[in-house]
Parts: C-alpha cells; sequence; structure tokens
C-alpha cells in the first residue's frame, strides 16, 4: 500500500505543488497526518511564549497534493475514508474562558497546554472522565483554481471544514479544477463536537483512503459527504446564517436532481427531517453543514 509521508507537509493549498505521487482509482492509500502543534507540545510543561509562537507558526500542515488517475478539470473526485488511526497523544491549547470575556477572542487567549493520552479507542479527559474516540479529518482538500491558499482556510475545493462527520465510513464529493485534483489531508483530531469553539485534542493519525474520479453532479456547487444513513453539503462564508441556508439549499439541488420529487415538495421534506449545523466558527469562513437522512429519501430514488 502507498503511503505519503509527513515529511511531505505543506502550509498551503496549490496548483503550483508538485504532485508527491499518484493513486488508482479504487487503491487503498496511507496518509500520515501531522499533529496539529507539530509536536512543540509533548508535556504541559513545553507551553511557553517562544514554544507557542513556533507552534503557532507550523499548525494546519496538510500532506499533499496527491494526484488521482484520471481525475479532470470540470469533473469530480469522491474520496473514501476507510480508517483514521491515532498514533499520538491528544494536544490542546487553551485560555481562562473567562464569564466576561468575547467568546470571539477566546482564541487569542491561549496562556497553556495539555496532552491526552489517547488509547485504546479512549481519550483520558482526567482521573475520572475517558471519552470514546471518534476520530476525524479536519483538512481534505483539492487545488483550488487559482492561487495559494492557506490550509487554515476553506472554500468550494474543500480545506479547513472542521466537519466532525468527515470521518471512517464517510466520503467527501470534492469539485476537481486540474488535472489529478491534487489531494490534500491533515488536521485531525481525536473527539470533536460541532462548532469548534474552543480547541478539541489535536492528533497525528494515519488515515487510509480510497479515491475515484467521478462525474460532477450539475447541481453541486460545494462539497458533499456520503455515509450509509447521511445525505450532507458543506458551506462555508459570512456569516454564519449565510451558509446554513446555502448549505440548505444544495441539499435541496441534490435531492431534487437525484430523486423523483418535485422541487417545492423536495424542500417540505427536508424542512420536517433535515438539520442545519455548524462544522466550525473558529475560522475566517464558517462553515454550516445540512444533514437528510438517506431513509425517508428511500422511496423516492430514481
Amino acid at each position: 500500500m502507498q503511503r505519503f509521508r509527513e515529511s511531505d507537509a505543506k502550509y498551503e493549498y496549490s496548483p503550483d505543488h508538485a504532485s508527491i505521487g499518484t493513486v488508482q482509482p479504487g487503491e487503498q492509500f496511507e496518509v500520515e497526518s501531522v499533529e496539529g502543534y507539530s509536536g512543540y507540545f509533548r508535556a504541559p510543561s513545553d507551553f511557553m511564549p517562544e514554544s507557542y509562537a513556533q507552534a503557532e507558526a507550523h499548525k494546519w500542515a496538510v500532506v499533499g497534493p496527491i494526484s488521482v488517475a484520471g481525475a479532470e478539470a470540470g469533473g469530480a473526485v469522491a474520496v473514501t475514508i476507510h480508517d483514521v488511526d491515532v498514533v499520538t497523544p491528544g494536544v490542546v491549547t487553551y485560555g481562562a474562558y473567562g464569564p466576561d470575556v468575547d467568546p470571539f477572542e477566546w482564541w487569542d487567549d491561549e496562556t497553556g497546554a495539555d496532552v491526552y493520552p489517547v488509547e485504546g479507542g479512549l481519550v483520558r479527559f482526567d482521573e475520572r472522565t475517558s471519552l470514546p474516540t471518534r476520530p476525524l479529518i479536519g483538512c481534505l482538500a483539492v487545488m483550488p483554481e487559482e492561487g495559494d491558499v492557506h490550509a487554515k482556510l476553506q472554500g468550494r475545493y474543500g480545506g479547513n471544514l472542521d466537519c466532525r462527520e468527515l470521518r471512517a465510513g464517510a466520503t467527501m464529493i470534492l469539485p476537481v479544477a486540474h488535472p489529478g485534483a491534487g489531494l490534500y489531508f491533515g488536521d485531525c483530531k481525536a473527539l470533536m463536537g460541532d462548532s469548534e469553539i474552543v480547541g478539541p485534542p489535536e492528533v497525528g493519525a494515519v488515515v487510509t483512503a480510497s479515491a475515484v474520479p467521478v462525474a460532477r453532479p450539475a447541481s453541486m456547487e460545494w462539497p458533499r459527504i456520503e455515509t450509509a444513513e447521511e445525505l450532507m453539503t458543506l458551506v462555508s462564508g459570512r456569516p454564519l446564517e449565510w451558509s446554513a441556508r446555502q448549505a440548505f439549499r444544495e441539499l435541496l439541488n441534490w435531492v431534487a436532481a437525484d430523486y423523483d420529487l418535485p422541487r417545492a415538495k423536495a424542500a417540505l421534506l427536508l424542512a420536517m427531517v433535515a438539520h442545519a449545523r455548524i462544522a466550525q466558527i473558529s475560522n475566517t469562513d464558517y462553515t454550516s453543514y445540512c444533514v437528510a437522512p438517506r431513509e425517508v429519501l428511500a422511496p423516492y430514488r430514481r
């Protein structure tokens, strides 16, 4: 199995990057995802102003670009996640989260670090609480259409979406702007709730994935995720309510195109069963995702 090393990490998505290798359609491959703080904090005592500045300068490392044979500009690529194997402890930086401080400023008030052991599928929070891991991939992208984009950002090319559903068993569909697509992986977390208002445990991981070029659906403008149970659309922008409404529209476009339902009736059905959720509100643009259960749509499948 091909394995793409963390030594090939970048800090931006760019059509000017040389491919680090090519995978065939459906071929499983492994990607080493760099721990979010690049190993600067192995213990709470490692946190100092100097180490924090260095860690911040090396955040959002993504490994890529990986070419997918047969992927063409104007098409799409479906990336299936088979496994996210956590290989480091979980690292967080944190502040006081004061009750009188605007939560917008919490990210600028980080004054310490902590390290959570991850063993046997559990994150050990403290001596009283251990939580089951639910590893996810924070950043999955293709090369953007033009320009260099910092890996902390996101858009129609994917990127730092921080959607907790991008995990083993999920398939993300991304629009392709360049031959080979140019996949980037990174920013894995051991466990994360919706919105990333404060930082979850960043982990190093080995991602096992496969990718297949697919025709880009005419109804698709933003990334999609499919699982065995659900369909999801992800949109990033400001304000958050714009992202949420556009994610609903993207899902409606999908359902109206693929299911035997008039558009207005599809909208009314989604109004009853779809959920607008927050992926992240910690970034330059906010990401919302809209989710619909497959079982409700199954009777209308064309």
